[in-house]
């Protein structure tokens, strides 16, 4: 049966282990930023599991005050990948979220370096359309180095990434840090 769970704190060093291997290490923040969204509620941290084995993760930013909420991070583990159950975890946080407006960050496809990688990100845009995401058009989103697609649970032409990203990553970092890694035009 398939469950979430809170991520305890007792278990940060081994998530921290997981992103390393499932995120391009420009895009991952580092452990102590983490660990302190993770301690100070900034992130929310669910494991999906499936009779008690993890099968996934998400960090989700969602200040109380914003209508939005961020996905930060969400990954399968390799092992459990392309067997529908990302599609399931996400469900489950787009329930769970129902009243905001969910948004998150993919690669831009256009932006891959190779084949592969262009592959890869488009099948990553494709898997959130299926889910209902759409793509909210930006001159540019460059966010720690790399060229990213803003993407919503709505389709709403009034929506601004630069407004919305800017909001939901001012509480887990200082606004310098976000003038130097986020460029969202």
């Amino acid at each position: 049966m398939i469950q979430t769970r809170a991520i305890r704190s007792d278990e940060y060093e081994q998530l921290y282990s997981h992103m390393r291997r499932d995120f391009y290490t420009g895009g991952l923040a580092p452990f102590s930023s983490i660990k302190r969204n993770l301690d100070k509620n900034i992130y929310n941290g669910f494991y999906m599991a499936e009779d008690a084995l993890d099968i996934g993760y998400a960090l989700i930013t969602a200040p109380e005050n914003l209508r939005y909420a961020l996905i930060n991070y969400f990954a399968i583990l390799p092992e459990y990948r392309s067997k529908g159950f990302g599609s399931e975890f996400l469900r489950i946080i787009i329930s769970r979220y129902s009243e905001r407006i969910l948004v998150l960050e993919a690669e831009d496809p256009s932006a891959a370096e190779n084949a592969e990688l262009r592959r890869e990100a488009e099948r990553r845009v494709q898997f959130y359309e299926r889910a209902g995401f759409r793509v909210i058009p930006t001159e540019r989103a460059e966010i720690f180095g790399i060229d990213m697609l803003i993407m919503a649970s709505v389709q709403d032409k009034n929506l601004n990434a630069r407004e919305i990203m800017h909001a939901l990553y001012l509480p887990a970092f200082e606004s310098d840090f976000w003038l130097k890694n986020i460029d969202v035009k």
